[in-house]
């Protein structure tokens, strides 16, 4: 049994929802008889279903459906956003990562490459998502607070006090839409209120943003371009877009999808 192997797996699954026997064939190189024998184990150890053609996420929680609903949206967008991520760290990094769902590919990423490859790194997090797919990879801690069952993270005004009280060589943001107005936007205030914290705590602040954010609509706003060292976005949002926001001042890196 390769534990590492079926936590990669059970990370993507949890990304997705759903895998199908050949993305699992794909993702672990192995034969299609080994990727049954994988599926049958993790039924039988309840973490997941077999379905035609592959296996699902047992429906465990019936408060994690928004969160889990949401995660699996654009998620090839958001894999690729969080493989470019990846590639801005640096040995002695410290991190902080927030609780949006293409930050969480950016974990899974991180995850995998640092088993593969170890180097030193810390991360803190508020979101429970995060802390399960980084902890048995790198040191990690998990910021607590009032627990928000919707979004599977910690906030209010214990989160906000400890995240004040640390200093961050980067942390990696999420965003529910970019109007283009020069400002990144959330749906709620204290998830703005944690976010701006943890901007003027950061030495470089990188917002993770899937093309789609930039026809959604969010109204509270917790960043403007200037304080956004860096955006990277997907291949998807079209070049005149692009070229705009680069002649507002941000630094754009573009994942290809």
């Amino acid at each position: 049994m390769d534990s590492n192997r079926d936590e990669v797996l059970l990370n993507r699954l949890k990304l997705k929802g759903r895998l199908e026997l050949g993305e699992a064939m794909t993702l672990l190189q192995i034969s299609e008889s080994t990727a049954r024998r994988l599926f049958s184990r993790l039924e039988e150890e309840g973490e997941a279903i077999r379905v035609h053609g592959g296996i699902r996420l047992p429906v465990k929680n019936p408060s994690e459906y928004s969160f889990e609903q949401v995660v699996k949206t654009y998620i090839e967008e958001k894999d690729a956003i969080g493989s470019k991520a990846c590639d801005l760290l640096k040995e002695g990094d410290v991190l902080f990562c927030d609780t949006g769902t293409t930050v969480l590919c950016f974990c899974v990423e991180l995850a995998r490459r640092i088993k593969e490859k170890p180097f030193d790194i810390r991360v803190y997090t508020n979101s429970l998502a995060n802390f399960e797919v980084l902890a048995s990879a790198v040191p990690i801690t998990l910021i607590g607070g009032e627990y928000r069952a919707h979004r599977k993270d910690f906030a209010g005004y214990l989160t906000e006090l400890v995240i004040g009280k640390l200093h961050f060589t980067k942390c990696f943001l999420g965003t529910d839409s970019c109007d283009m107005k020069r400002y990144f936007a959330t749906t709620d205030f204290d998830t703005a209120r944690m976010d701006e914290i943890a901007i003027g705590n950061s030495d470089e602040t990188i917002i993770l943003c899937d093309s789609s954010k930039f026809s959604a609509s969010a109204h509270v706003g917790f960043a403007s371009f200037a304080d956004i060292d860096r955006l990277i976005t997907d291949s998807g949002l079209p070049l005149q877009k692009r070229e705009a926001l680069e002649r507002l001042g941000l630094k754009l890196l573009v994942a290809e999808v």
